[in-house]
């Protein structure tokens, strides 16, 4: 009864509230107006807008046929006003301070050559011009994404600088993404600022899930680089990859497709947005098939679908939801293994197939079934031009069926003479997020934030076959944070601090600590946060610096993952009281731009050191008869440090260069042997990203070199030792054309074809083979 008479009150407060808010707003009216223009000075219609307050408001708009736009019954306050049109650069208006019944007027030229302005949100959780910004950030819109016409979202994201995209074998096969030489599960993955992870991961981290995220009406990725914790909370220790949902846009619009290509590779594709002046929706479905993998048998299929809503029911009051799926089928190899030569060739021999490995075979009944559900919410008000705050909840739900039979293909079988090994795993997670905070402007140059978030996770394990008692069963843990956040601006703006903190408490229950662990609770996590940027207005350069705190809190399997039988009795995994692996990061570099905003050069130096990991230790026993198994255990982790140079530039009218190289030097620490070159991390990575357009033609290629690294392989057979083998650079280019054919006044068909790994470069991820080259081609209506 006392829940009911709670929630009760908060609605009807709620409804006050917005009674309230209108009623102002009705009172003084304060509207922001305009035109949007070209170089030419001929209006742009059917432009996009997005208006966006510092508390997360936000209100979509378009252009009419005269080029003009406006926003009517605004509360006062400071606003970011984005602008983006087909064929022109993104444009970002300075902060916008609008007072009580005031009209503005604003006059956008739009350009065709100069770099794009974007707003984010990814470093400091509020809004800012991505130019303003003092972490290290990177944006990919939705044209860019388009134009190179990727089928998966990790593929996108290569070329960044700090970013190693690593696919092991055929599309659908496992994929990572490291951040500045970071372990594969040091990446947050956001959707919309919200975390996006499977609990049932053996690491408690978005990995599982990457390799079948695709890009369904998206309106952007941003990656921020460097420790984002003491905002993001846990993973966020090499940085975060934020996934921005698109806004719908007044009328109705549909965007479709079809593509096919090699390996039987098919794609469909369908989106819908629509809109009007208070609200605005999008939803989007892909379906992916790839019938023959690199081997002709590692079929993949995927369908993904997503969406987005926004309401205004007042211009003080903005709600959303979100929802992101996908439900993914796959073959998997068999893995690679070493071969005797591996354990002659001295230190790190190099990786050559049939002498020191055996690369990955097929298996015709082994494979995977994930599904992943996202649903979110969120409430955000202005209470006043001061004083603003958000509240939103979500719910990640994820499904992952492991299997294996007893088939052996007939070309392989002198490989496992004793038979296959058949198995069934099933794993299951639940993330339930409430996250809030409340956004406090002391002044012109300070605002504050500080929040307050709860998390609870649950898994569920079962195995068949099971070696013990604890199969079957379903662990949790809660965790409650507060954090804070203050933003601080001097000299016009010119020198901005943003410092912030964030504490994390973990409950496990006592009769989850067998033993002397009963009397012990899970130790929390403290974070810190330090950026510093200082601006030269009038010769276009920035100097930034940033330090912070990474964590990771341990997973639920680390804490709780089936074990096995000891000699005293069934043990688990790890320890319920682990402590959260945490690092520190340092980075700091210089943005310059020139040459009338078409060129924008960078340079940054970066320092992780992983202070506290969890590691499993092997197969160790239980001498004090605790009913725990001592194979996760904390210990000291390694460190990687290296340097970031980008170069964007609009050399020409229509075309767009990106350069990256990225030099990473990581190293893990090894008991007894102190530190060790780290795994799978290229010390050279370089990328080169060129568009061009020639009225209705538009060309991509898209150029990456990763350079030689180290990756372990494992024998197959008695004593199962460990290779740790140097495996070759590579060179992966992709080259796709488009042309566009307007058929009317709003429909327009798009015919496009391309080729990925151009040159046909055969290399090895891991000991698995990456595909050769593949074409693809095919149409896309939009109306």
């Amino acid at each position: 009864m006392r829940r009911k008479t709670n929630l009760r009150f908060l609605l009807l407060s709620i409804v006050l509230t917005t009674i309230v808010s209108s009623t102002i707003s009705a009172q003084s009216s304060t509207t922001l107006k305009g035109t949007v223009s070209d170089e030419q000075q001929s209006k742009v219609p059917s432009a996009q807008l997005t208006l966006r307050s510092e508390s997360g408001l936000q209100m979509v708009g378009v252009t009419n046929d005269s080029g003009a736009f406006v926003f009517r019954e605004l509360n006062p306050g400071v606003y970011l006003l984005e602008v983006r049109a087909n064929g022109f650069s993104a444009y970002s208006h300075e902060p916008i301070r609008l007072k009580r019944g005031e009209e503005k007027q604003l006059d956008i030229t739009l350009e065709v050559a100069s770099i794009n302005e974007s707003v984010v949100i990814t470093p400091t959780g509020t809004i800012q011009r991505i130019e303003d910004a003092a972490k290290t950030i990177s944006v990919l819109d939705n044209q860019e994404i388009e134009a190179r016409h990727e089928l998966t979202l990790a593929e996108t994201l290569r070329g960044t600088p700090g970013v190693r995209i690593q696919q092991q074998g055929s599309p659908g096969a496992l994929t990572s993404i490291r951040l500045r030489g970071q372990r594969n599960f040091d990446t947050a993955v956001l959707l919309d600022g919200l975390r996006v992870r499977d609990a049932g991961d053996i690491n408690g981290s978005a990995l599982s899930l990457i390799s079948d995220l695709v890009p369904v009406s998206l309106d952007r990725v941003e990656i921020l680089r460097g420790s984002g914790s003491s905002i993001y909370g846990t993973h966020a220790i090499g940085g975060v990859v934020n996934l921005i949902p698109e806004n719908g846009s007044k009328g109705l619009h549909f965007d479709g497709g079809f593509e096919g290509g090699t390996l039987s590779t098919f794609r469909e594709r369908l989106d819908v947005s629509g809109g009007g002046e208070r609200f605005g929706f999008t939803a989007g479905a892909n379906r992916l098939d790839v019938r023959k993998g690199i081997d002709g048998h590692d079929e993949y299929g995927n369908t993904a679908f997503a969406g987005r809503a926004l309401f205004n029911p007042t211009q003080s009051i903005t709600l959303t939801g979100t929802f992101y799926g996908n439900i993914a089928n796959g073959r998997v190899n068999d893995d690679p293994f070493a071969l005797p030569g591996a354990f002659t060739g001295g230190l790190f021999p190099r990786a050559v197939v049939g002498v020191t490995f055996q690369p990955d075979f097929n298996n015709p009944d082994k494979g995977r079934r994930n599904r992943l559900l996202v649903g979110a919410g969120r409430f955000s008000q202005e209470i006043s031009d001061r004083v603003s705050y958000t509240i939103a909840y979500q719910r990640v739900a994820t499904n992952r069926r492991n299997y294996n039979g007893p088939a052996v293909d007939p070309l392989f079988a002198s490989f496992v003479p004793f038979g296959d090994f058949e198995l069934l795993n099933v794993n299951k997670g639940t993330v339930d997020t409430v996250d809030g905070r409340v956004n406090l402007r002391f002044s012109h140059s300070n605002l504050a934030t500080i929040g307050a978030e709860f998390e609870r996770e649950s898994f569920f394990q079962f195995s068949q076959p099971s070696f013990n008692t604890l199969n079957n069963t379903t662990d949790r843990q809660r965790t409650f944070a507060v954090f804070g956040q203050d933003q601080l601006s001097f000299l016009s703006d010119r020198l901005r601090f943003t410092i912030g903190a964030r504490g994390q408490s973990y409950r496990i229950r006592s009769a989850d600590r067998p033993g002397s662990l009963s009397s012990r609770k899970a130790e929390s996590s403290v974070t810190g946060d330090g950026s510093i940027a200082y601006f030269f207005r009038g010769a276009g350069t920035k100097l930034r610096a940033h330090v912070g705190n990474g964590f990771r809190a341990p997973s639920l399997f680390e804490r709780f993952g089936e074990g096995t039988v000891g000699s005293s009795g069934t043990v688990r995994f790890g320890d319920p009281t682990l402590r959260a692996e945490q690092s520190i990061s340092v980075d700091g570099g210089i943005d310059q731009r020139f040459a009338g905003d078409r060129v924008s050069v960078g340079a940054t130096y970066f320092y992780t050191r992983l202070q506290r990991v969890i590691a499993f230790t092997g197969f160790a026993n239980d001498p004090l008869g605790l009913g725990r198994f001592s194979g996760y255990l904390n210990r000291p982790g390694g460190l990687s440090r290296g340097a970031e140079l980008s170069l964007d530039t609009v050399p020409v009218k229509g075309s767009e260069l990106r350069a990256s190289y990225t030099f990473t030097n990581s190293d893990r620490f090894v008991p007894g042997a102190g530190l060790q070159p780290e795994y799978v991390v290229p010390k050279h990575l370089f990328g080169l990203i060129w568009t061009q357009r020639f009225r209705s033609l538009l060309f991509s290629v898209d150029v990456n070199h990763t350079g030689s690294y180290l990756a372990p392989v494992f024998e197959n057979n008695l004593p199962f030792r460990m290779a740790e083998l140097t495996f070759d650079g590579y060179t992966k280019a992709d080259v796709f054309a488009s042309y566009e054919i307007r058929t009317g006044e709003t429909v327009t068909l798009t015919l496009f074809g391309g080729v990925e790994n151009l040159f046909n470069q055969k290399y090895y991820e891991n000991g698995f083979l990456a595909p050769g080259a593949l074409g693809r081609g095919g149409i896309r209506f939009r109306f």
